[in-house]
């Protein structure tokens, strides 16, 4: 009896210590993500207060979408063949270093190239802190991992809107940028305390690296591995899609404001309703998501936004579409977990933060196109007729994941498992 007890409190030990690293991840993404958002309010504002015109916000939005999408495969490779600790630390203090320039110098040149800078910082964290986490966590508590990170991000997300413009009209834009520098060494200290492996041991030549996961034979890094995985592909198409998508609802929240007569107010309560939503879902899909049922989520929750998105065309008055906003965000933090832990369930350690890159760079790509097209066809045809075209072409966009969730046996029951935490 002893000597079976002896494995059981070993094990517990590893889940307690696996779980308090994945809080403190948690927790570092949470106070990162508050300063990094508040830094975009401060900068659209420091941007628009400068030069009056829409024409630099563009650019700015243009040039950093850009950035993102040829640096992070680059980003993503790095983060395979580096050590990920040592890379998140570096890269949240190379962050500290630009926004503590920009409390000093924040004239619109310097703000959109330390802007690019700062976008490139993040093409390096982001695929290493994706990877990592999956090692950290270990594989039965995957989804739950994703989720309470998720949770952190989103609710620093919300939380860093909301201060911003507090901090802006109190101190000023340079205080914001102080802030956020402080953040990014809150975040390094947090990450540096964590003692767990971020990243598998390299396995021997004549050992098939595959073997470490359920990744499928085919897997690779890069995007024409990619386009031939029978898993991630459609992953990759419907994330494209929707991204696409919601490149237009974003161009139409200001002027449906203004339809409506809601002013600034009307629009920060639109986009913390969708932030509470994101952040609720990410906090559900930790507890009722697993690997069994990870497709199923990614399915429910795109069809969520999209109906959350396209109920806003018919809703009468700020109030309701406040209702469809919290909707859409419920179900984008819900798929947000279950595609992010099913893509990195299928691809090998040394290849993960590669894979994510890849999927990074296409979803900016896909973002910077819609981008382009998407002031013209609010100008044209109004904000309401956008969302319901946003809402269908977000429906149609979940036909492959219906595919793929049929291929994997269908739809499960989105509960808990038995050995979550």
């Amino acid at each position: 009896m002893l000597l079976s007890a002896v494995p059981r409190r070993r094990a517990t030990a590893r889940r307690q210590t696996s779980r308090a690293a994945v809080l403190r991840l948690a927790i570092s993404r949470f106070v990162s993500m508050a300063g990094t958002d508040a830094s975009g309010v401060a900068i659209g504002f420091a941007l628009y207060a400068q030069t009056h015109s829409a024409t630099w916000l563009s650019l700015s939005l243009m040039l950093t979408i850009g950035a993102g999408a040829l640096l992070a495969p680059l980003g993503g490779w790095v983060g395979d063949l580096a050590d990920r600790r040592k890379l998140m630390i570096g890269a949240e203090l190379a962050a500290c270093a630009v926004f503590l320039t920009l409390a000093i110098a924040h004239t619109p040149v310097a703000m959109l190239a330390l802007g690019v800078l700062a976008t490139a910082i993040g093409t390096v964290f982001g695929p290493a802190s994706g990877a990592a986490i999956a090692h950290v966590a270990g594989e039965r508590h995957l989804t739950w991992a994703n989720g309470v990170i998720a949770t952190g991000s989103n609710v620093g997300k919300t939380a860093g809107r909301l201060v911003a413009g507090a901090l802006i009209a109190a101190l000023g834009v340079s205080s914001v940028f102080l802030v956020d520098a402080m953040t990014f060494v809150a975040s390094a200290l947090l990450i540096a305390s964590v003692r767990s492996a971020f990243s598998a041991p390299r396995p021997p030549a004549d050992v098939d690296p595959q073997d470490e996961t359920e990744a499928e034979p085919e897997a690779e890094a890069g995007l024409r591995a990619l386009l031939r995985h029978r898993v991630l592909r459609p992953l990759v198409a419907t994330a494209c899609i929707s991204t696409f998508a919601t490149s237009f609802t974003m161009t139409a929240e200001v002027p449906l404001m203004f339809d409506l007569h809601a002013g600034a107010i009307g629009l920060g309560a639109l986009t913390s309703c969708w932030g509470a939503g994101m952040v609720l879902g990410s906090w559900y899909a930790a507890r009722a998501l697993h690997r069994d049922n990870e497709a199923t989520g990614v399915l429910v929750g795109r069809l969520a936004m999209a109906t959350g998105v396209a109920l806003v065309a018919a809703a009468p008055s700020l109030l309701p579409m406040l209702g469809c906003y919290l909707l859409g965000g419920v179900g984008g933090g819900f798929m947000g977990v279950a595609a992010q832990s099913l893509i990195v369930r299928r691809t090998p350690d040394h290849l993960r933060a590669r894979t994510l890159g890849t999927v990074d760079a296409c979803r900016n790509l896909a973002f910077g196109l819609g981008v382009i097209g998407a002031g013209a066809l609010v100008g044209l045809v109004g904000a309401r007729p956008v969302y319901a075209a946003v809402g269908l072409t977000m429906a149609v966009g979940t036909l492959p994941v219906a595919a793929l969730v049929r291929r994997l046996g269908g739809l499960r029951a989105l509960r808990p498992a038995l050995e979550q935490y």
